[in-house]
């Protein structure tokens, strides 16, 4: 069998690109798609051990979790080393999701074209077959991602600390799951903040010209979102900061969160945020 190598290395940045994106979606990670571009790029030259003469079983263990550990580092570097290491469990369990997924459908429609070598899967698929594999990979690991939030739910106290503008705040939150709002573009969950959170990050006349309705979408890195709730319904402006973090009060546990900051026009004792973004 004939392995192509512009296959081999385009169809691994294809597939490592969705892992690391799939990833930071249960891990509610932030992931710019210039780092996840790079670190795909990175793993790809990985699969390359599939040129080379058969490996014994240690060699191959510990290039694979070589390959992992500079793919995560470059993808998700920041966060601590427990979180780098909770975070490479979970891609590992996505690979092995769509590695079986893919492999599946390759069976299923009679593919000959298929080369198990050094732990590398060598499948000469069609762009088809390989863009559905990656729809029921996604669509199968959200629903988890479905489930899991659906679990999660917590009256502790935090701490959103949030970093812009070369300047790091911090304010007191609770988690509540009836804070459903997301941004609908991304899909990624808002935290919702009184004024008087945000009044070290902006001046008071930017903040007033981000709550008159209508002009907060003309402000640079601002945009406005629909929300409603019992009482009422409208549009909120919402900023995506360059990095958040959330503390538990209680065990001192520390998580970066991937969300945007809403802003309310009033003072709120505690912002409020969704848990499952934990």
């Amino acid at each position: 069998m004939y392995i192509y190598v512009d296959v081999l290395i385009i169809t691994s940045i294809y597939a490592n690109f969705f892992l690391l994106k799939t990833t930071a979606r249960l891990t509610h990670s932030p992931l710019r798609n210039g780092r996840c571009l790079v670190s795909a790029m990175a793993g790809s030259l990985f699969s390359l051990v599939i040129l080379l003469p058969r490996l014994n079983t240690l060699s191959l263990l510990i290039i694979r979790i070589l390959s992992a550990a500079i793919m995560i580092w470059l993808a998700f570097r920041g966060k601590s080393l427990r979180e780098l290491y909770r975070t490479g469990l979970i891609f590992f369990f996505v690979c092995f999701i769509f590695a079986g997924i893919e492999y599946g459908l390759s069976v299923l429609s009679g593919s000959q074209n298929m080369l198990w070598h050094n732990s590398v899967l060598y499948v000469n698929i069609s762009l088809l077959t390989l863009v559905i594999s990656t729809i029921i990979s996604y669509a199968a690991i959200s629903f988890f991602r479905f489930y899991l939030d659906g679990k999660n739910a917590s009256d502790t106290k935090y701490t959103v600390i949030v970093s812009q503008n070369g300047r790091t705040i911090s304010f007191s939150a609770v988690g509540d799951t009836c804070n459903n709002l997301t941004d609908p573009f991304t899909g990624k969950p808002v935290i919702v903040c009184g004024k008087s959170s945000l009044s070290e990050l902006f001046t008071a006349e930017e903040l007033r010209a981000v709550l008159s309705q209508g002009s907060g979408v003309h402000i640079s890195g601002w945009r406005l979102v629909p929300f409603s709730t019992i009482h009422s319904s409208g549009m909120l402006p919402i900023f995506q900061p360059v990095g958040v973090v959330i503390k538990n009060a209680e065990n001192s546990i520390v998580k970066s969160a991937d969300v945007y900051i809403g802003v309310v026009d009033r003072d709120m004792e505690y912002a409020v945020f969704n848990p499952k973004i934990l």
